[in-house]
């Protein structure tokens, strides 16, 4: 007898969970979130996005975008131009070296960047030794903290404090490419100008051009930039003339301005007036009481207090003489 048949599996009915759910198949947020329910029930799981593929793409984007962003803002280079019988690729490429060109071993023009130091012609005439040995003495300002900035460019120390062995050396201009500190290279002090230096021998010269330019030579300029056709020069007798006119002037000013204090007074209108103002046109003012005392008055009493103060002292003088010091007790008693 042949074994019975197996029956048939029946397929197990699950719960819809999405049932009841509005906009299934309008929604395309909804039509997702309804995907990954039928996807959890039966088990199968999305595809799965490996990391470090996912970090190297966003390198690449990354790297992407920058050079885009480079090539937008790069400033642009212009053509070339070769002269006659000079082989182009003793030149070196502008566009090379803006990062721009685009033909690579196919451009006429050089891509090595040791084309352009080689180009550079040598001076036969000057030795570059002399010019590591010179002193300061013929130096500017920007040349002496050019020197002392790449001279020192490696310090490292500990204080903002200056040297002041530097210093020393920088003011009497000994200062050089050969200059070495006395503590030594590990000086723990700043070799290096402080902020708003002035070499002393400009000092000098700022100090000699100030005084050489008088109060007599700016009156002198300033006279220069005015427009003479619409002046009148001066001389002796329109300066006589011109001061007698100014005395009568302030005189007058100074007799209206008396009147109109004066009047201003007889009206009782006192307010603004000095005390000079009113001693002068109302000495009525200013006169004492019957029963005021003078100064002769307060010196008298003064001196009386003195002679009575006199005569106490010297009564307790005589006093203290009369006393008879052999009555007092001693300690020996």
């Amino acid at each position: 007898m042949p074994p019975k048949a197996a029956p048939p599996k029946s397929k197990k009915v699950t719960e819809d969970k999405t049932f009841g759910l509005k906009n299934k198949n309008k929604s395309k947020k909804v039509g997702k979130y309804v995907d990954e329910v039928k996807r959890q029930q039966s088990g199968q799981q999305g595809p799965r996005v490996d990391p470090l593929a996912a970090r190297a793409a966003r390198k690449e984007e990354e790297a992407a975008r920058k050079a885009e962003l480079a090539l937008l803002y790069r400033p642009a280079a212009t053509a070339q131009k070769v002269t006659p019988g000079v082989d182009p690729k003793s030149i070196l490429c502008e566009f090379f070296k803006a990062g721009t060109c685009q033909k690579g071993n196919k451009c006429k023009f050089s891509h090595d960047i040791a084309v352009e130091r080689r180009s550079e012609k040598i001076d036969l005439y000057n030795d570059p030794r002399k010019e590591e040995q010179s002193t300061m003495e013929s130096w500017d300002q920007a040349t002496l903290e050019e020197v002392v900035q790449k001279k020192q460019a490696g310090q490292k120390v500990a204080t903002d404090i200056i040297c002041k062995y530097f210093l020393d050396a920088v003011e009497k201009s000994q200062y050089g490419w050969f200059w070495e500190c006395p503590n030594g290279s590990t000086c723990h002090y700043r070799h290096a100008l402080p902020p708003g230096f002035v070499l002393k021998k400009d000092r000098v010269k700022e100090k000699a051009s100030t005084e050489e330019f008088s109060l007599e030579d700016w009156i002198e300029t300033e006279r220069g930039k005015l427009d003479h056709s619409k002046l009148t020069p001066v001389t002796k007798e329109s300066f006589e003339a011109w001061k007698i006119a100014r005395i009568a002037k302030r005189t007058s000013e100074e007799k209206k301005s008396r009147d109109q204090k004066e009047a201003s007074v007889r009206a009782g209108r006192m307010a603004g007036l000095s005390g000079r103002d009113l001693f002068s046109f109302r000495p009525d003012l200013f006169v004492d009481d019957d029963d005021a005392a003078d100064d002769d008055v307060y010196a008298d009493r003064a001196s009386d207090d003195e002679g009575e103060t006199d005569a106490a002292l010297a009564s307790a003088a005589d006093a203290l003489a009369d006393v008879d010091l052999g009555d007092l007790p001693s300690d020996e008693e």
